[in-house]
């Protein structure tokens, strides 16, 4: 794998890929002119990025410019987005012929030009200017307003889960008002960050499925920061990573409890970062996916230098996912290693609809994506249209033989334990009293579980993990856990000794929304961590494991 200090040459390139760093031009001053009131570039996401395809120019005397030309134009600064050549050189060649057709109406000069990369590339931003007329020049910092097909259609929003973590994500909502599929997008690495667009704009992940033609809703969550290569060999990271999983998880199943989105047609799409960042998704939750994308993903399994037999312990509960894996066979930034390794491990573990895409070099010259673009397996992957129809002809059945155990009563040793076999659990050991109202939250909860999560929440026992959502068949965490037990302590009216001492918990820290209920579970002799300095808090509860916390629970001695 090429690494971060293999190739500085080769990474210099490939930093300037992925972040579009450009040289920025001088504003031009016509645009600055009175008779410019507002210039609008109507852009679209093309396979190399952010491509302008027309521009609207409010100008507020519009008889001044009725003779005006196409030719009174010259553009500079445009290309078509590519911007290594076969030789693997930066390039950036102006169009010979700009493509410029101009129509008016009212005040609204609009201009159509052969679509080029916006704002520009490596070497210059765009300028568009005029001799004829000085006051109609502009360039990147005229245009006031970027109106973008597709992408202006994602609702801007934040989402805190249960575990406190908080994440902002985009929303594209089906227009049907009945359940329809929900796309998951997860961005490269290039697009963390927190302005809100980047991870839509980069390429077309985010955008192509409806696009296509698809009705489905799109969720696209943009991530603050990426993570290191061999994130499996890094326990705070993949932390943050399984925390971040668990809150874009709950957030999920808030738009199925809302009706918005079917559980049956919950499609996984990740690409570099967000590729290997698939790959862990669907094992933390393996029943929550219908099917999956997965390109040239990054290294977040095992080792693609060691043996098929670790991925087939991490990958061992996502057998039947139905999954496509896609890779570059020489791509420069990501191992193709790892979607060989992973393929290999899940068709030797018994998997019936796993395929494994890698493309040779010749077919990526083809595709103009040379040296370090080797990356951009996504383009030939979205533009295969049949691809797309496969993943949406994929559905499960939530109550079917794959998850029937997380969602029944009865709670198993070795599985995770869910809400709403908890609340039944502390319902019927606590013998608490009956509920004054069944009707608390808008999810639906199965019926043997309704006046038990009635009980816990007039208790203090529970909340739901957001307003009027109590999500009960989502899966118990650790902090989670924690805070219950701290609520049976109080009520037994345990008190924490004066000279308490506080846990050494490296993955919870005194700001994280569960450590005080951490702590005084800890001490009390209740839970422990899952290593000596980690409390593990976004690792799910086992029946197993709940069996000896209640255990515990009976045995202390309250103050």
């Amino acid at each position: 794998m090429s690494r971060w200090n293999r190739n500085a040459k080769n990474m210099g390139l490939l930093l300037a890929l992925t972040l579009c760093l450009t040289t920025v031009l001088p504003a031009v001053a016509g645009a600055e002119s009175t008779e410019v009131t507002r210039i609008q570039a109507n852009t679209y996401v093309g396979d190399p990025g952010e491509m302008v395809e027309s521009f609207d120019i409010t100008v507020s005397n519009p008889e001044k410019y009725k003779d005006l030309k196409a030719s009174d134009f010259d553009i500079t600064g445009n290309y078509n987005g590519y911007p290594l050549n076969q030789a693997e050189e930066i390039v950036q060649d102006n169009y010979s012929d700009d493509g410029i057709k101009l129509t008016i109406q009212d005040h609204t000069i609009h201009m159509t030009v052969e679509p080029f990369k916006f704002p520009g590339g490596m070497k210059s931003t765009f300028a568009v200017t005029s001799a004829t007329y000085p006051e109609l020049s502009f360039d990147e910092k005229s245009v006031t307003e970027v109106k973008t097909r597709t992408v202006d259609e994602f609702e801007k929003g934040q989402y805190t889960g249960s575990n406190g973590e908080t994440l902002s994500y985009r929303l594209k909502r089906s227009p049907s008002e009945e359940p329809k599929p929900l796309v998951v997008w997860l961005h490269g690495g290039g697009e963390v960050g927190t302005d809100g667009r980047s991870h839509l704009t980069a390429n077309r992940g985010a955008v192509v499925w409806t696009e296509s033609g698809y009705d489905t809703s799109v969720l696209a969550v943009q991530y603050p920061q990426n993570y290191s290569f061999k994130i499996y060999d890094n326990p705070e990271q993949l932390a943050q990573m399984q925390a971040y999983f668990v809150t874009q998880y709950e957030l999920i199943q808030q738009l199925v409890a809302e009706g918005e989105v079917d559980a049956d047609r919950i499609y996984l799409a990740g690409v570099s970062s967000g590729g290997g960042g698939a790959f862990r998704f669907m094992t933390q939750y393996p029943d929550l996916f219908a099917g999956a994308i997965v390109v040239a993903a990054k290294d977040t399994v095992a080792d693609y230098t060691g043996t098929v037999e670790a991925f087939k312990q991490e990958l061992k509960d996502i057998v039947n996912v139905p999954m496509w894996i896609i890779h570059a066979d020489n791509d420069p930034t990501t191992d193709s290693r790892t979607s060989t390794l992973a393929y290999k491990a899940l068709s030797e573990l018994g998997a019936k609809n796993v395929k494994l895409t890698r493309y040779d070099d010749a077919y990526m010259d083809s595709q103009r994506l040379y040296g370090a673009m080797k990356h951009w397996s996504w383009v030939p992957a979205f533009n295969d249209q049949a691809l797309l129809e496969d993943l949406f002809k994929l559905t499960k059945h939530v109550t079917g033989e794959q998850t029937e155990s997380n969602t029944g009563q009865e709670i198993q040793p070795l599985e995770a334990v869910t809400r709403a076999q908890i609340a039944v659990v502390l319902a019927t050991t606590l013998d608490l009293p009956e509920a004054s109202s069944d009707d608390l939250y808008t999810d639906a909860a199965p019926d043997w579980a309704d006046s038990a999560i009635a009980k816990v929440t007039q208790a203090g026992l529970m909340n739901g993990i957001r307003s009027q959502i109590f999500a009960p068949d989502a899966e118990l965490t650790r902090a989670q856990m924690a805070m219950i037990v701290n609520h049976i302590l109080e009520s037994r009216g345990w008190k924490p000794a004066a000279s308490q001492q506080m846990m050494p918990f490296t993955d919870v820290n005194r700001t994280h929304w569960a450590y005080e209920a951490i702590q005084n579970s800890a001490n009390a002799g209740v839970m422990s961590g899952v290593t000596q300095q980690k409390f593990g808090a976004t690792e799910v509860v086992t029946g197993t494991q709940l069996q000896l916390i209640l255990n515990r629970l009976n045995q202390i001695e309250t103050n």
